[in-house]
C-alpha cells in the first residue's frame, strides 16, 4: 500500500478495490432506492406535475385614476426632514413609513442612551482621586463619538423622511409575468406633466 498525502483515505480503506463502492468507504455507488424512486417517477409521468402548470394570466383590472388628494403627500419634504431631525422616525410615520420610523427611533435612543451612560462614566473618572489624565482623556472621546453618532443618526433619518415623501406615491408593483413565463416583472408608473 502506498502511504502519502495523494493516496488519502480512499487507498487506506480499499475503496476502489471494493465492488459497489466509489471514492468514500461509507458511499455507496448505487442504492436500490434510488432506482425504485427514479422509475417510480418516470413511471407516474407528467399527470403528477399538473399543479405545478402556470396558472392562467388574470385579465387586467381596471385601476381608478389617481386623484389629486392621493398624490399629495401628508406633509412637505421640508417638513418631514425637520421633523425627524427633531424626533428621528416623525417624518417617516407622517408619511406612513412606521417600519422604517421605529429603526431611526431605536437607533437614537440607543446612542442618546449611550452618551448619559458616557458622561456619567466621565464624570467618575474626574472626582477620581489622583486624578488619571489618561482615562479622563479617554472617557472624553467616548462621550464625543456618541454625541457625533446621535447627530449622524437624526440628520439620516431627517434625509430619508425627506425622500421618502419625495417619493410618497411612488408604489412598485412586483408579480409573475403576465404572459406565465418565468421570471419576475417590476412595474412602476410615473406622471409625467
Amino acid at each position: 500500500m502506498v502511504t502519502g498525502v495523494a493516496c488519502g483515505l480512499q487507498n487506506r480503506y480499499g475503496a476502489f478495490t471494493r465492488p459497489g463502492w466509489v471514492r468514500f468507504p461509507h458511499v455507496p455507488a448505487t442504492s436500490r432506492l434510488a432506482v425504485a424512486l427514479a422509475v417510480g417517477a418516470i413511471a407516474v409521468g407528467p399527470s403528477a406535475a399538473r399543479a405545478q402548470d402556470p396558472a392562467p394570466p388574470r385579465p387586467a383590472a381596471a385601476t381608478p385614476r389617481a386623484t389629486e388628494a392621493d398624490t399629495v403627500p401628508p406633509v412637505s419634504p421640508l417638513g418631514a426632514l425637520v421633523r425627524s431631525m427633531v424626533i428621528p422616525g416623525w417624518g417617516q410615520l407622517t408619511v406612513g413609513r412606521p417600519a422604517r420610523g421605529a429603526i431611526y427611533f431605536a437607533g437614537e435612543a440607543a446612542s442618546l442612551y449611550m452618551v448619559f451612560k458616557s458622561h456619567a462614566k466621565l464624570s467618575v473618572a474626574r472626582r477620581a482621586e489622583p486624578p488619571n489624565e489618561d482615562l479622563i482623556e479617554s472617557r472624553t472621546q467616548q462621550r464625543e463619538n456618541w454625541i457625533v453618532l446621535a447627530a449622524f443618526i437624526a440628520f439620516l433619518s431627517g434625509l430619508d423622511a425627506w425622500v421618502s415623501t419625495n417619493f410618497w406615491d411612488f408604489e412598485p408593483t412586483i408579480e409573475v409575468p403576465p404572459d406565465g413565463s418565468l421570471g419576475v416583472a417590476l412595474g412602476f408608473a410615473l406622471d409625467i406633466p
